[in-house]
């Protein structure tokens, strides 16, 4: 199949586009292209490590058919192939991404376009799956402890996002390399502007939506307005008050202080002389004059409050209109916007994600990573007991318009139960609604539309089980890069030959037909398989071993198309029966 593959790329031009690939590396033998190129041979043929180029059990170094489908000279060993990647910088990173970018746009432009013309839903599912390396390891740049399959574990986070298509299956568009310390909620606005750039599409933004809260921020405004006037004018009664208060302590105090210098003997003695009189008024005064100061700073210190706020929330109201008039000018842009469904794990479903996404215009499918709101739905739950059976052993219960703390629009909720041995566990699940009227979606529907979501899960075992992206096989940033790069693109490739592939087919059988559909099949065994490569009258066939399983298999890469019926004379059945 890696020959195979090779006539594939030249016909689709990848093979001109990596050879003009910026690697800062001078050639000797062989140019650092022409090793990046069988880098991507090597995760096609499913290596589990770089050395397993020159050291496997069928080394593709030596693999002399294999190089000329993919016009190399010869294959290099895996430690030329490492110091190709070691010698690899951002401009070699960025260079590679838009030669698979221009590789790929055509046959995503068919899968969106049927899509489309289906009327249906483009649905993105987003991820972040760890990339661990080993705990005492200090050689990998940039690698941090985080959160990976269950465990702290050192290492990196790849920030992956792809479309379901009808033509070629899971469609990746983005992978985006982090430290190991990442989350995923700080990924999800980078990866979906990525999707769209890719895509070349996106669904229509809620500008309503914003323009509700630009509303919601002026009536603030004004509320905050009215409170801090009110408090200001607090404040100038009570200076006015300071100042009366305090004219009549210096009065009281001159007064006294006559009375006391008046001679004993012509002055009123007693409780209620005078000059006790003007002491008690003196002690009042001073108290009031205490209470009023203080009413006087927290009036000023409340109304300086209400101005800060008033402050952020006119900041906020000018970043809402900037995004208004953005979002209003990306509907002027496109005409005929798809409808689009976006779902993604707990770790993306913080409150100010999910209030952007909707206001993109997507339809949100996740769930809630907060303890509190599980709590909260099943005390509901324990009043209103309508359970709905959504699963062999899943109920879920919803309820709509149900308010966020942290997103301003009202979102659909349902609360999972699941009984395992274990016991009883829960999960929240979240969507958004259009208006408050929204009736609760139907929960089977909604159970089975979330747990589609496992393609993305099943991606990214494909990447860690077929193409072993997890084995990291160079430590250089630039190196570790071009790997996550030619994996996503080795996924996809593989299901775009299929349709290549199947005309060219001149003797096949039911086993290869089903491993065409299985990329883990074709690269595991089929790309591994023993063949043989017939040029005769301007014909190139490849034709698989008897050695192999699959026997009898014969694809025409060139020439003149001939389909051979299958002879029950020479089928194994009939030798093994004679």
């Amino acid at each position: 199949m890696l020959i195979v593959w090779g006539q594939f790329g030249q016909t689709m031009g990848l093979l001109e586009r990596l050879a003009r690939v910026p690697i800062p590396q001078k050639k000797v033998l062989r140019a650092p292209q022409e090793k990046v190129t069988e880098f991507l041979v090597g995760l096609l043929s499913g290596i589990e490590y770089l050395t397993d180029l020159s050291e496997g059990p069928a080394p593709l170094s030596k693999d002399r058919e294999a190089a000329m489908a993919w016009k190399l000279h010869s294959m290099a060993d895996a430690s030329g192939v490492s110091r190709t990647l070691q010698a690899c910088d951002e401009q070699t990173v960025q260079g590679l991404a838009e030669v698979l970018e221009a590789t790929s746009h055509p046959f995503l432009d068919r899968a969106v376009s049927d899509l489309r013309q289906r009327n249906e839903t483009l649905i993105l599912d987003a991820d972040l799956t760890g990339r661990p390396v080993s705990s005492t390891s200090q050689t990998f740049p940039d690698a941090a402890f985080g959160y990976m399959d269950g465990e702290v574990r050192l290492g990196y986070q790849l920030a992956q996002i792809c479309l379901q298509t009808r033509l070629f299956g899971r469609q990746w568009l983005s992978a985006e390399h982090h430290p190991g310390n990442t989350v995923s909620a700080g990924c999800l606005l980078t990866l979906i502007q990525e999707a769209e750039r890719r895509l070349g599409c996106h669904p229509r933004r809620r500008t309503e939506l914003v323009t509700q809260r630009i509303l919601a921020c002026e009536q603030g405004i004004a509320e905050l307005e009215r409170l801090a006037a009110q408090q200001e004018r607090r404040g100038v009664m009570h200076a006015q008050r300071v100042a009366r208060l305090t004219g009549q302590i210096q009065a009281a105090e001159a007064q006294v202080q006559a009375l006391v210098e008046t001679p004993a003997s012509t002055r009123q003695a007693g409780p209620f002389s005078r000059l006790n009189r003007l002491k008690k008024q003196l002690t009042g005064w001073r108290s009031q004059l205490e209470r009023v100061q203080a009413r006087l700073v927290q009036a000023s210190l409340v109304a300086q409050r209400h101005r800060q706020r008033m402050q952020a929330q006119g900041a906020e109201r000018d970043q809402l209109q900037e995004r208004y008039v953005w979002l209003c000018q990306e509907n002027a842009r496109q005409c005929n916007p798809p409808r689009c469904r976006l779902r993604m794990d707990a770790g993306f479903a913080t409150g100010e994600n999910l209030t952007e996404v909707i206001e993109l215009g997507y339809d949100v499918d996740t769930k809630s990573a907060n303890d509190a709101v599980a709590q909260a739905l099943r005390k509901r739950a324990s009043v209103d007991q309508t359970w709905t059976r959504v699963g062999q052993n899943a109920e879920m219960i919803g309820w709509t318009n149900y308010p966020l703390n942290s997103c301003p629009y009202p979102l659909t909720l349902a609360l999972e139960r699941f009984h395992t041995p274990k016991g009883r566990l829960h999960a929240v699940l979240i969507r958004n609604q259009d208006g408050a009227e929204a009736a609760c979606p139907d929960l089977p529907a909604w159970f089975h539309d979330y747990n589609g979501r496992q393609t993305i899960e099943a991606g990214n075992k494909e990447e860690k089980t077929t193409f072993k992206v997890q084995h990291l096989m160079s430590r250089s940033p630039a190196g570790i890069r071009v790997q996550a790069m030619l994996t996503v693109f080795a996924a996809n490739f593989v299901r775009w030959a299929d349709e290549w592939i199947r005309p060219r087919l001149e003797q096949s059988n039911r086993h290869f037909d089903r491993v065409l559909s299985s990329p883990k099949r074709l690269v595991r065994v089929a790309a591994n398989s023993l063949a043989t490569v017939e040029r005769s009258d301007g014909r190139l066939l490849v034709c698989f071993s008897a050695l192999s399983s699959f026997e009898g298999v014969v694809i025409r890469l060139s020439g003149v198309t001939v389909h051979q019926l299958p002879l029950p004379l020479f089928t194994n059945d009939h030798f093994s029966t004679a």
